[in-house]
């Protein structure tokens, strides 16, 4: 056996070493990541699926709740991605009251949610407006200030009319979701997280 053979033995041997060690220690990260969260209660179980939105409260403050979607969990903690937010959040087991998932927007959010669009339908409306006037007067560059006027003027009057519905709509949209929300209350006696 001449040099390089017992080098590229050698480097064979950690290859595969450092491969096995790899492997050995996947498992054990992404163990619970490959299905969900496992809820249960007197036998019964709940799978909550990765990337599903849930709200999680806090134990000590029911009010303190963390909407997001489910990424997975930890040895200790649930990962939640907040909405709009680009990190993951670790919510500790210990500390956690309750677990929702179906709606997890509160009112307030759809209402919101219904105020902007009335407003985008009111600035298209406007736009549409500001458009067609411009259009009609060829261009005219005196015009100008007249049509945009005009245009402004009926995304104001529109609006009126969109924003408000925007947030019925909102509003009608929070009161169907609301009954079809579950919440597992997590505690002794109640429902556990299995790990």
């Amino acid at each position: 056996m001449g040099m390089g053979d017992r080098k590229m033995k050698r480097y064979t041997k950690g290859l595969i070493t450092g491969i096995l060690l790899t492997a050995s220690v996947l498992p054990l990260i992404a163990q619970e990541d490959a299905s969900g969260l496992t809820l249960e209660k007197d036998g019964e179980q709940v799978l909550i699926p990765l990337d599903e939105w849930v709200a999680v409260s806090s134990a000590y403050d029911p009010s303190n709740t963390v909407r997001g979607i489910y990424l997975g969990m930890t040895v200790d903690a649930l990962r939640i991605q907040e909405k709009g937010e680009s990190f993951e959040r670790d919510i500790p087991i210990d500390e956690i009251g309750s677990i929702f998932r179906g709606k997890t927007k509160s009112t307030k959010e759809y209402v919101w949610g219904g105020i902007k669009l009335g407003g985008l339908v009111s600035l298209g409306i406007g736009g549409s407006i500001t458009v067609i006037f411009l259009i009609a007067s060829g261009l005219d560059l005196e015009a100008l200030p007249s049509v945009f006027l005009f245009g402004g003027l009926w995304t104001v009057v529109s609006g009126i009319y969109t924003v408000p519905g925007g947030a019925l709509l909102g509003f009608i949209r929070a009161k169907a979701a609301e009954g079809k929300a579950v919440e597992y209350v997590i505690g002794d006696g109640q429902w556990v997280i299995v790990k």
